[in-house]
């Protein structure tokens, strides 16, 4: 492929991160909400940035912090209306920056509608949105462990069936194999996209399709037990390709997935430029390895030496093929300066730090407070 990457608006743009609980109280109850970062977009259009990445928005229990959503087609009270939504996305664009909203679809809340319909009635059309299966004997369907530690199974008794959470209990999976969810999906992006917002950071999105029959693993973890199952699944690329075609390629957006144990392999497999790409960029997590094995909590000695080694192949590898997502600080990380920098030189690590990621190829991403 050419050397020569098509210019496009979201690899012109940097992107500033809002995590909207703790960034901006404007009605004073001490909690951030979105008056308050309609007050504050003068301040972030100041910083240079050209984008705002909100994470989620939507009405939630709130038992992973709005990633387990119950109405995708509203907000957090806490956090205002759809009309605060709507006066933040048009101050946004009055004043020449982009929005771009958290995507996340491969689970729900337990409190989503179709979930609680699911139980209600298991001869209906809902209990195939999620993976219901019977235990065998006393047993769970597999051995899959969650990524939030403990079993991926959890039994309902007035069904005497078990559902599948990758994540928390409270956050059932859904089936993506289910054409039904697909036209969901399809109607959520369209619900925002319509309104205006400009594109999705899509959330463990290489997780949404699992091995057929949901075999048990050979390998055991303490947590992600079954991981080989549903990363990369069977039907992902068809998946995101139904998507990008029937949905995202008829609007003006762009796209970033997440994906935990991502490669520049496997990344340029999703977005390298040309017919089959799924999606524009991809967030990995290799250069957040540094001073840690596998995760932040797992310490380890900094190694910058690792840290430049990421660094350079992810440059080298998506070269004149793909875009690179750049981030160093966000909503699943420490604060870097804690981690690979001094607090006693902060100022000197900050912009060292900074410097080392940003004048990189790619879109940078910037978390509030970093």
């Amino acid at each position: 492929m050419s050397e020569e990457i098509k210019r496009s608006w979201y690899k012109e743009m940097a992107v500033y991160q809002v995590w909207p609980r703790s960034f901006a109280d404007g009605n004073g109850d001490g909690i951030g909400d979105l008056k308050g970062v309609l007050e504050k977009l003068d301040y972030i259009k100041s910083l240079g940035v050209d984008a705002i990445w909100f994470s989620p928005l939507y009405k939630s229990p709130q038992k992973d912090f709005g990633y387990d959503i119950a109405d995708y087609r509203d907000i957090q009270p806490e956090y205002g209306t759809l009309d605060d939504f709507k006066a933040v996305l048009k101050g946004a664009h009055d004043r020449g920056m982009r929005v771009i909203m958290d995507l996340v679809v491969n689970h729900t809340s337990d409190q989503h509608e179709w979930f609680k319909k699911s139980i209600e009635d298991p001869t209906g059309p809902y209990h195939d949105y999620y993976f219901w299966r019977k235990g065998k004997g006393n047993r769970r369907p597999n051995n899959w462990m969650s990524t939030f530690a403990g079993p991926a199974w959890e039994y309902n008794e007035k069904l005497d069936e078990y559902y599948l959470h990758l994540f928390a209990v409270e956050q059932p999976d859904l089936n993506h194999d289910n054409p039904r969810v697909r036209e969901e999906v399809k109607d959520i992006m369209r619900f925002w996209l319509d309104m205006g917002v400009d594109g999705f950071r899509e959330d463990v999105i290489t997780f949404i399709s699992k091995r057929e029959g949901l075999p048990s693993s050979p390998y055991y973890f303490p947590i992600g037990t079954g991981i080989e199952n549903y990363m990369h699944g069977p039907h992902l690329d068809e998946y995101l390709l139904e998507y990008r075609h029937e949905v995202l390629d008829k609007y003006d957006c762009m796209t970033v997935g997440e994906a935990p144990m991502m490669t520049t392999k496997k990344a340029l497999h999703h977005i390298a430029e040309g017919p089959n790409q799924q999606l524009n960029m991809m967030f990995h997590f290799e250069h957040m390895g540094a001073d840690c094995l596998f995760y932040s909590w797992l310490k380890t000695k900094f190694s910058l030496k690792k840290l430049k080694k990421v660094y350079t192949r992810w440059q080298k590898d998506l070269y004149g093929k793909a875009w690179n997502a750049l981030y160093i600080e966000n909503h699943d990380q420490p604060r870097i300066i804690n981690r690979y920098g001094s607090l006693k030189y902060r100022v000197e690590s900050a912009k060292t730090l900074a410097t080392m990621y940003i004048c990189q190829c790619g879109t940078p991403f910037i978390y509030h407070g970093q």
